[in-house]
């Protein structure tokens, strides 16, 4: 992932192209405005990556959870799931 910055007028004209690259290139695009009124522009799939990353953060308890499963990872404490446990798990959401 590469970030890049542009000017308004730049983007205005080349929006299809860039448009291109960074759905091609998973890039992020800063759009210089003035008096720094700037905005991002990024691919609809990363966006949405991080609105659940946003989601998966937004509660204490669920940042906890996500902690002990990194640390547990780093441990080397994993369990693959069989394909019953996942049926089990994905009928209980």
């Amino acid at each position: 992932m590469s970030v890049f910055t542009t000017d308004i007028n730049n983007a205005q004209k080349n929006l299809s192209a860039l448009a291109d690259n960074i759905v091609a290139h998973n890039d992020h695009i800063i759009v210089r405005r003035p008096d720094n009124k700037n905005v991002v522009i990024m691919s609809e799939a990363e966006f949405n990556s991080w609105q659940e990353m946003v989601h998966l953060l937004s509660t204490e308890a669920n940042r906890q959870d996500l902690e002990q499963s990194l640390a547990q990872a780093d441990r080397g404490q994993t369990h693959t799931l069989t394909p019953a446990e996942s049926a089990h798990l994905h009928a209980q959401d």
